[in-house]
């Protein structure tokens, strides 16, 4: 069956905040959101991230065409530069001249503004993820969730290869993996139906997430190997720590669907999701504080911190009329 694409993963319904598992309530104090800038026509952002506070990229699309948005420390512009793809999902780099950037129908790009290359990634199935411990470590997921079986792509520096997940390690029978990202030498990717997998250097294995991790993991961010936070849930939240030993999930009440995560330090995780909802969780604590609801027509799909006090993120509506929103989130 093909691939029903970022619609698919956008099918969240949520609240928009509240009381109930330590979630504080919308809109008391904290940081302050707003528009990093005004997207304009009909496009959807799915994608953030940065090498620094002047050199940020968004990335996403509409029904037939991707798009990247590039900031450079004073001001955002479409790069025209970049070869024609499919919606555009994800985004990470090691640095200006060193990102990749990964979408719809196998689309790869490679390379910074200006100057991309295009690779084949020998599938036309949706890449959502993308993330590599070094320019020849690069690891790229994705799948159909209606599909067959995973997607694993690892790039060495010179070319990129097809991994299999062993079915022996994917209880879940999931098809799609959403997000990879890695830590210390040790790599996770999450995906559909809680299924969180590390990497041992040889094969992919799944690890235990308990009895609350039944719902998809759609993004996975941390500070340290014993500090990582894995956000998703359809429905309602699901919310899973790492301790640098095991996973823990909880189901917190009052939050939506999760679908973004990034650290703006060691007990602050910024996340967001479902129709506009963005809040913060302190790992420590498992405190839940509500900030905004900051497009409650579109999802919010990514954020990341530039170290420097600012948060950035994006959301997006991926059926007819696509749009979306570029979010700043600044500390006051």
């Amino acid at each position: 069956m093909r691939s029903m694409g970022l619609a698919w993963l956008s099918l969240v319904v949520g609240c928009s905040g509240g009381d109930g598992d330590g979630s504080g309530e919308t809109g008391l104090g904290g940081p302050s959101w707003g528009e990093a800038f005004d997207v304009g026509g009909v496009t959807a952002l799915s994608g953030v991230w940065g090498s620094g506070p002047d050199d940020v990229y968004m990335v996403g699309g509409d029904a037939t065409t991707g798009a990247i948005w590039h900031y450079d420390g004073t001001s955002w512009a479409v790069d025209t530069s970049a070869p024609a793809t499919d919606l555009l999902v994800w985004v990470f780099g090691f640095g200006p001249d060193d990102v990749w950037i990964v979408g719809e129908g196998g689309a790869i790009l490679h390379g910074s503004v200006g100057s991309w290359t295009q690779l084949d990634a020998g599938t036309t199935e949706p890449l959502w993820g993308v993330w590599g411990a070094s320019p020849g470590d690069v690891w790229i997921v994705g799948g159909d969730a209606d599909g067959d079986e995973p997607t694993l792509l690892h790039h060495d520096g010179t070319q990129l290869t097809a991994h299999a997940l062993d079915p022996a390690q994917n209880d879940r029978n999931a098809r799609a993996l959403f997000k990879v990202w890695g830590i210390g030498g040790r790599i996770f990717a999450v995906g559909q139906d809680g299924l969180i997998i590390e990497y041992d250097g040889a094969q992919w294995v799944q690890m235990p997430a308990g009895a609350e991790a039944n719902d998809d993991f759609v993004a996975l961010w941390g500070t340290a190997i014993d500090n990582i936070v894995a956000v998703g849930g359809r429905a309602s939240a699901r919310l899973s720590t790492f301790d640098g030993s095991a996973w823990t999930t909880t189901s917190p009440t009052q939050v939506p669907g999760l679908n973004a995560v990034t650290l703006a330090g060691p007990d602050e995780a910024v996340i967001g999701g479902a129709n506009g909802w963005v809040g913060r969780f302190d790992p420590s604590t498992s405190e839940i504080v509500a900030e905004e609801v900051v497009d409650p027509a579109s999802d919010v799909h990514a954020l990341w911190y530039d170290g420097q006090g600012t948060t950035y993120g994006v959301s997006g509506h991926f059926t007819e009329p696509y749009f979306g929103t570029a979010l700043i989130r600044t500390e006051l």
